[in-house]
């Protein structure tokens, strides 16, 4: 490496020569031979409101004979008010772009929930896009040089281009950016200018041009049933209840990529590895342009902290100079969390770059209130990183952020282009670093104990790991390093790599670096505590020599001991693994019952929550408990008869998840999970908590967090005086996708709250998660029991802290070892339960404290202290579980999902414990 920096010292006084010689490409935007459209530049001016929204980059557009234009393709030119394209339209002018121009490929990389393909556009000189397969192998090379010399590396740097990525459309509300990247495209494969030909040369542009397909096209359908006669911010009607098939902005916080459409761009990330990760979003007036603010992750490279501001003060300084107020860089997203999608970038060694441009939700041009008295003040207000700030009211238009994020990337693609050896050379350098920092710093590995107690949790978190592209061993025999020996099976992930800092970050506990800083979204993500897996960090540098095996498949068989042909029955323990409720359902003909008490059998320990299947039942029976055990990981034994324990079956609820109407995204995270582990259930919503007659149709109700409150869950959406309806007709194909509405306005009301108390008088288990559990006691289902809250000084943004059992007996906490585990706060509600009744009704507490918060930031912990975490208690002949926690929160705190998937499979069992001898004061 040492030989490698006199190289790049040269290269960099190169381009600064490079810039200095590059000072005259504005002053030239357009080839004066090249012809210019000019109906597009009369539309243009026409649909940009103020002349100071609009640069000399995007004033005009050149006609190329045989190229198609997007409105020679869409009859219309980007931007145009009342025009939104649908995801069918934009991937078709894509194709027939690179139909006639050799500067142009698309590429497919998979397909949706829903069935549309993915994807990805690349644009450059048309020799790079011949040979495109040969820049992806340098840049391969650069994402993994250990096999590489420092001169090696050098010459691969000098062929090579960096590979700049662009991605619109992954918030589907956001609508302009899948328009203006259309016209980027065509504007890169055809304009002649200095500039152009700069980016074309130097710099290979690829384009995700909808990240959610789905999602585009159910909101454009729901911009033209709903949204399209819409003025003014101040008569604005809500969005559609979908984008796509489970979440909505939480795509962007996808940590473990379970999101098809999500884990398609991963794996073509890694496949390419872009060094620039651009993602496109519309919030912030009239332009945000992310700079890596503090609190930052410290694992990551220096050297990114010193791109994103070169990068983003560039655009701001150059917007400035074309007139264009409203850019700034710094008081919005923070550099802490790695679960943004366009993180995978920085998280594999790039660069993440992200703007937020002023948007109307949809192609209207409209009056917007940026500040009024009391409130947004501040964003118009000038500021060391805004010096010229937006206006407090404006006329916005489509076009004005077309000109605003096309000038932007134009810009940014002009920095890029100027310096892609140091783009490069970076890119190369912060893989090289993250190399080094696995050999010179502890800790120098991970190691996923093998043995536990739970072998699908080990393989859940190693097959996250192997996703991400993160190198794995398994240790070929027994392991001793300082302070620690780790048995033959051990999984050892090794920081000496590549990935091994972003191994690092998901697998560490995240020590939130300023408490006086708050952050974007969530303060802690630590694997293993969030799954309840054994991960130990290893300081000792002899782990590096650790013999291993390359893990390609996480996969962990499960087994059944003993003799299966003859036996009276097969046990399988319940370890905690979330894949029982699966094996229930898979077996869901059957009568399976559970063990009320631990048993041995085979040499293995059984503890209560066991299943019991009676080999009786049929001819196959224990053949096919055999095979699902096997394939779902799990451990069993064959019993030549039935234990000496007390049991009860296991019988299978009737399930209904409820939903608002406008506050789908974390019961679809419910959704996603059940679907996962394959738990049926109807998705109901107001309309059929109205009807009644629940609990005719359901033995169990589930409500996920939602609502933000208990008034906003009961009354939803404010009514508008006309209906909202959400249903499929021919014309808006898209709408009336999981579950539809004549009119998704007003919420249950208090006629579905008093439907819900009536389930549950007349015996039915009402389930409330998060938020949620606010709604039962505020509106008096669970009359003795008060829902109070934190008090402003607290703050909380998800952090893992420790939550007591207090009854271990109860079967929610079947496979649960210890009376002490992680769970991750919700901002549920503090409940208050009578001091008479509170021992038998709080199955859990929160310890409450600084010592209890094992990752992440929580302020004002000591308001926690002693609060319930979950509370069962009876409501006539029925039952209510609230749960404080979010058991089921996005796809990351696995080792939670048990505690409502035992609640399932128990629903008719659930007793409220026996008083104990000594109580407590949880809760006061």
């Amino acid at each position: 490496m040492h030989g490698f920096r006199p190289t790049f010292r040269r290269l960099a006084v190169l381009s600064v020569l490079a810039l200095c010689l590059g000072t005259g490409i504005v002053a030239q935007e357009r080839q004066p031979v090249q012809q210019q459209d000019p109906e597009f530049a009369r539309l243009v001016h026409e649909w940009t409101t103020r002349p100071e929204f609009i640069s000399p980059l995007v004033d005009h557009l050149p006609e190329v004979p045989g190229i198609p234009s997007p409105k020679d393709v869409l009859g219309y030119d980007i931007g145009m008010p009342k025009k939104l394209t649908s995801y069918e339209h934009i991937v078709g002018y894509y194709r027939a772009l690179a139909a006639k121009s050799p500067r142009v490929k698309v590429i497919d990389i998979g397909k949706t929930d829903e069935g549309r393909e993915q994807v990805v556009v690349f644009v450059a000189d048309a020799g790079t896009i011949k040979n495109l397969d040969q820049y992806r192998q340098y840049l391969a090379e650069l994402a993994d040089p250990r096999h590489l010399t420092a001169a090696e590396a050098h010459a691969v740097i000098l062929k090579a281009k960096p590979l700049y990525h662009i991605m619109g459309g992954l918030h589907s509300a956001e609508t302009g950016p899948p328009e203006m990247l259309m016209e980027l495209a065509y504007r890169l494969a055809t304009e002649d200018s200095p500039l152009i030909r700069q980016i074309r040369d130097n710099v290979i542009v690829s384009i995700t041009p909808v990240a959610e397909p789905d999602g585009r096209d159910r909101y454009v359908d729901w911009y033209y049933r709903h949204l399209i006669d819409q003025t003014s911010d101040e008569d604005r009607l809500p969005g559609p209840p979908y984008w796509g098939k489970y979440v909505l902005h939480d795509n962007n916080r996808d940590i473990n990529y379970s999101q098809v459409t999500m884990r398609n761009l991963l794996k073509w990330y890694l496949q390419w590895h872009p060094p620039i990760m651009h993602d496109l979003h519309e919030s912030e007036p009239f332009m945000y342009t992310f700079s890596g603010q503090a609190p930052q992750n410290p694992s990551l490279d220096p050297i990114l902290y010193g791109e994103l501001p070169w990068f983003s003060n560039f655009e701001m300084a150059q917007m400035a100079k074309y007139g264009m107020p409203g850019v700034w860089d710094h008081n919005f997203v923070d550099m802490w969390s790695p679960g943004y999608l366009a993180f995978m970038s920085s998280n594999h060694n790039g660069m993440i770059r992200m703007y937020e441009t002023f948007g109307n939700g949809g192609a209207n041009t409209m009056l917007r209130h940026i500040a009024r008295p009391g409130f947004g003040e501040g964003a118009t207000k000038r500021e060391w990183y805004r010096p010229w700030p937006p206006y407090k009211e404006v006329v916005w238009s489509m076009r004005d952020n077309t000109n605003y994020m096309e000038t932007g990337i134009l810009t940014a693609l002009q920095l890029t282009s100027t310096f892609p050896k140091i783009i490069l050379e970076n890119f190369y350098k912060k893989t090289m670093d993250s190399i080094e920092d696995g050999m010179t710093k502890a800790p120098y590995a991970y190691v996923i104990p093998a043995g536990q107690r739970d072998m699908t949790r080990v393989s859940r978190v190693v097959s996250l790991l192997l996703l991400q592209g993160i190198e794995i061993g398994r240790a070929t025999g027994p392991i001793a390093v300082k302070d620690a020996t780790f048995p033959a099976g051990s999984f050892v992930v090794k920081l000496n790599q590549p990935y091994g800092r972003l191994a690092k970050t998901l697998l560490e506990r995240q020590h939130y670096p300023d408490p006086s800083l708050n952050t974007y979204d969530d303060s802690a993500w630590t694997m293993g505590l969030e799954s309840h897996t054994d991960v130990k960090a290893v300081d000792d540098k002899a782990i590096l020599d650790a013999a291993v095996t390359p893990v390609t498949d996480a996969r962990i068989p499960g087994s059944v001991a003993g003799a299966v042909n003859g036996a009276a029955a097969i046990a399988v323990a319940h370890d905690g693994s979330n894949n029982m409720i699966t094996l229930r359902y898979a077996l869901k003909d059957l009568k399976v019952e559970a063990a009320d008490k631990d048993f041995k059998a085979e040499g293995i320990d059984f503890p209560a929550g066991s299943f019991i299947v009676a080999t009786s039942q049929g001819a196959n029976v224990a053949s096919r408990v055999q095979e699902a055990v096997e394939q779902l990981g799990l451990t069993g034994a064959a019993l030549a008869a039935a234990p000496s324990v007390p049991t009860h079956e296991l019988n299978l609820p009737r399930l209904a998840v409820f939903s608002t109407w406008n506050s789908t995204q974390n019961v679809g995270w419910v959704r996603y999970a059940l679907d996962q582990f394959k738990v049926p259930y109807d998705l109901i919503f107001k309309e059929q908590v109205r009807a009644g007659h629940l609990r005719d149709k359901y033995d169990v109700i589930l409500i996920p967090d939602q609502g933000r409150t208990a008034k906003g869950l009961v009354f939803g959406i404010a009514p508008v005086g006309k209906p909202i309806d959400y249903e499929q007709t021919p014309q808006f194909k898209s709408l009336g996708m999981y579950g539809s509405s004549p009119d998704i306005t007003g919420g249950m009301g208090l006629p579905g709250a008093e439907e819900l108390h009536r389930f549950v008088d007349e015996g039915g288990l009402l389930i409330t998660m998060g938020v949620a559990s606010a709604m039962p006691p505020d509106f008096g289902i669970t009359r003795d029991i008060n829902a109070g809250h934190t008090s402003p000084r607290f703050y909380a943004p998800g952090p893992s802290v420790d939550a007591e059992i207090l009854h271990p007996e109860s079967p929610i906490f079947y496979g649960y070892t210890h009376k002490v585990l992680p769970v991750r706060w919700a901002d549920g509600p503090l409940l208050r339960v009578p001091y008479t009744d509170e021992d038998t009704q709080v199955l859990m507490r929160f310890p409450g404290g600084e010592k209890s918060v094992l990752s992440g930031l929580m302020r004002g912990a000591n308001e926690l202290h002693n609060n319930p975490a979950i509370v069962e208690t009876p409501v006539g002949k029925g039952q209510v579980l609230l749960y404080v926690t979010n058991p089921i929160y996005r796809w990351q705190n696995f080792g939670e999902y048990n505690m409502i998937f035992n609640a399932l499979m128990n629903f008719d069992d659930l007793k409220v414990p026996s008083k104990p001898a000594a109580p407590t004061a949880a809760g006061h």
